[in-house]
């Protein structure tokens, strides 16, 4: 007998980014924009994270760029939290360490 094809595994789900992208644009402010978004490895198995860059859309806004981290509490999660919120000054050095 044929066998069913193996369900597609829900980090590949269709839309699944775009509505993370989504949920994540409603926790900035109005005049703020991603400019770089991330997705991490979680050490908890079901958990989502991402690393955004984020900066406002003004000219000569450059100074108030921040990284921030959020949280999914799993892949269809319809809410995502605020883990970090790290502001880039013009003396900042930021190191990622890891596989992920």
């Amino acid at each position: 007998p044929a066998e069913p094809p193996p369900a597609e595994p829900p980090c590949q789900a269709p839309g699944q980014q775009e509505q993370h992208l989504h949920l994540m644009m409603q926790l900035l402010r109005p005049q703020d924009a991603i400019r770089l978004a991330v997705r991490l490895e979680s050490a908890r198995p079901r958990r989502v994270r991402y690393l955004l860059l984020v900066r406002p859309e003004e000219a000569g806004a450059e100074a108030e760029t921040a990284l921030l981290g959020v949280d999914f509490a799993h892949e269809g999660a319809t809410r995502c939290t605020l883990g970090m919120v790290l502001p880039l000054w013009s003396d900042t050095q930021v190191f990622l360490d890891g596989d992920g």
